[in-house]
């Protein structure tokens, strides 16, 4: 009996060890699964965005690395508008082309006279040059229709819009001054008091028997009304000519006035507006035709109305600071009288019929757009 229940025993011990063998071996149950939070997919991190390139038109290295080197004379000092209206074109022009054309500005008359730079663009010893047409007469008959006495332009502003935009019509076509060059602006200074040195005008009458410097041919007529000799004069030499005596005056608008210190010399302004100024901004057309189609196109871009809006406004906006620098130095700015405003402006509207006369139908229908565009 004994020995069958030792086997019984033995029998249900290999049975546990069997099943205790077997569940070892079982995997453990997986946990449950977590209740699903809704899932997005984490964006990816962008690519860093290129950095623009930045053509910096002062930099040590920029003239050596352009394809096309174009240089430009302007007779005004460095701190002038125009010459600052040179660097801001020049900067364009780099940044514009990515490098390819640099303007090698040159201020202050360094490579021409003011009398100098039409005929050296022309003739490619310079590639581009800023001036006035006032000083070359004859060639820019109908260019002087704009600056006849007394237009009533608002101000430089309305003037450079119209003075821009007869010249894109095709209504300055005739003048032989542009011929050999494209122009890429024409634009008014701003406007022109009555300057003198000495003496001042409380009368229309008060001008007879003085010289002035009055460059455009239409402003010496002006002034031959009144028995007053208009001549023309480098503004560069102006200071000098009124320090001197050789002029009692001159009609010069108020940028002239504080570029070139005549506050220092002449003491007092007749704030009557008689002219407004043009000036030309123009490059050698052989220059001009000879740079590639791409470069070509950056200069159109800049030209016209596009180099109209650099510094459109900066002539209008240093009149007061002229006056304020007139002030200081002793000087007085005023106007005169209605009546002897009217005497100015019945001189002023004789010219400007008999210059419409004598100039026929171009200047006729230069004129006449002038007006409907006032």
């Amino acid at each position: 009996m004994k020995k069958k229940l030792l086997v019984v025993l033995a029998v249900l011990m290999a049975s546990v060890m069997v099943l205790a063998a077997c569940s070892s071996n079982t995997p453990a149950p997986e946990p449950a699964p977590e209740p699903d939070q809704g899932s997005a997919a984490v964006p990816e991190e962008p690519a860093p965005a290129e950095e623009a390139v930045v053509y910096d038109y002062y930099a040590g290295d920029a003239q050596s690395g352009a394809e096309a080197v174009l240089t430009l004379t302007q007779h005004d000092p460095d701190e002038s508008l125009p010459g600052k209206y040179c660097y801001a074109w020049a900067e364009a022009v780099y940044s514009q082309s990515e490098g390819r054309i640099y303007v090698d500005v040159n201020n202050g008359g360094a490579l021409a006279k003011p009398t100098e730079s039409l005929d050296k663009v022309k003739n490619g010893a310079v590639d581009l040059a800023w001036g006035l047409q006032s000083f070359y007469p004859g060639q820019f008959p109908l260019t002087d229709t704009l600056s006849m006495p007394l237009v009533p332009y608002t101000d430089s502003v309305q003037a450079s819009q119209i003075m821009e935009s007869v010249y894109e019509a095709g209504l300055l076509a005739g003048d032989t001054g542009y011929e050999g060059t494209k122009v890429i602006l024409i634009r008014s200074g701003n406007d022109a008091p009555i300057i003198t040195t000495s003496k001042k005008l409380e009368t229309a009458a008060d001008l007879k028997g003085m010289t002035l410097r009055g460059s455009a041919a239409p402003i010496q007529s002006f002034l031959g009304e009144f028995g007053a000799t208009g001549a023309g004069c480098p503004i560069n030499e102006l200071y000098q000519n009124l320090q001197n005596g050789q002029f009692n005056g001159a009609i010069t608008d108020w940028h002239g006035v504080d570029s070139f210190s005549l506050f220092e010399v002449a003491k007092y302004y007749a704030d009557e507006a008689i002219t407004y100024n043009t000036y030309y901004f123009l490059i050698n057309e052989a220059k001009y035709n000879g740079l590639s189609d791409e470069n070509k196109a950056v200069i159109d871009s800049l030209s016209g109305t596009a180099a109209l809006d650099i510094m459109l406004t900066s002539w209008e906006d240093m009149e007061t600071s002229t006056k304020e620098k007139i002030a200081a130095a002793g000087g007085e700015v005023y106007t005169l009288s209605a009546e002897e405003h009217q005497k100015l402006d019945d001189a002023a509207t004789k010219v400007k019929d008999a210059y419409v006369a004598d100039g026929g139908d171009a200047v006729k229908a230069l004129y006449d757009a002038i007006l409907a565009a006032l």
